[in-house]
């Protein structure tokens, strides 16, 4: 009865990984080999001439760069943001704490486009629509509330008694902060770092919004060569490449997010 009972589980979490790889096979993978097959195929010839005309062109190459900046920029902004905001949440208790996430959570129950729409009034009176820094304001209004809520497990997870130790010891706050708490929630920057930079990197709709087509990124201009130019061949080379770029970055932060895991353990 036992073995029978083993195998029944066995068989049910087969079924737990089988089903998620099939629906990543048939969703993701197989448009991504499409996309691939798309990029380096024109007329069912084998030709990498579409990725040589974005490597040749400094006005691709740029795009690609502000595209990343936009992505790192943000993304530094959410964290220094984001991190008082959680370290605040984390040390909240009861009612008043769960109140607080819900603020946090509150402009995602909004659809995008609806906020965005806010982003334009406000920047309009202060002059900032289409300009560098209302696109970056709006990435930091999608990012933020994914950094802090990212960022508060691992503040609550802290333990409290190294920081008390370091008081004791004589630390100022800041002291304590810069050398007992950061080191140690710094993977968790890590991982809503890793969260917020692909999402804000695929950006499409603020810079749109926010942009009024002044601020050119990839994701603009693989709309409009599959929209207006229909040049399915070079969006998918965009694509392939601006995928591999935010593979590569987020390959770097689980790198160092493993190295400060392993340093704070030693």
């Amino acid at each position: 009865m036992k073995l029978q009972k083993k195998r029944n589980w066995s068989y049910v979490n087969k079924w737990y990984i089988i089903i998620p790889l099939l629906f990543l096979t048939i969703f993701f993978f197989i448009p991504l080999i499409k996309l691939f097959h798309l990029s380096i195929y024109d007329s069912n010839n084998l030709t990498f001439s579409s990725y040589l005309r974005f490597f040749e062109s400094m006005f691709y190459i740029k795009v690609m760069g502000k595209t990343i900046w936009f992505g790192i920029l943000s993304t530094i902004i959410c964290i220094i943001m984001g991190y008082p905001i959680a370290y605040k949440i984390a040390r909240m208790e009861g009612s008043l704490k769960t109140l607080a996430m819900a603020t946090v959570i509150f402009p995602l129950w909004v659809s995008i486009i609806v906020r965005l729409f806010g982003w334009i009034i406000i920047l309009d009176k202060i002059s900032l629509t289409g300009e560098f820094w209302g696109v970056m304001i709006g990435l930091v209004h999608v990012g933020l509330p994914f950094m802090i809520h990212t960022l508060i497990g691992p503040l609550e997870n802290l333990d409290r008694s190294l920081e008390d130790a370091s008081y004791i010891f004589g630390a100022t706050f800041f002291k304590t902060f810069f050398k007992v708490t950061l080191p140690l929630t710094l993977p968790g920057i890590i991982s809503g770092a890793m969260l917020v930079f692909p999402l804000n990197t695929a950006a499409f709709i603020v810079p749109v919004l926010l942009g009024n087509g002044r601020v050119q990124v990839l994701t603009t201009l693989i709309y409009e060569q599959t929209v207006n130019l229909y040049d399915w061949s070079f969006a998918a080379v965009m694509s392939i490449i601006l995928l591999i770029t935010t593979l590569l970055i987020i390959l770097i932060l689980n790198t160092l997010s493993k190295k400060s895991q392993d340093s704070n353990i030693t």
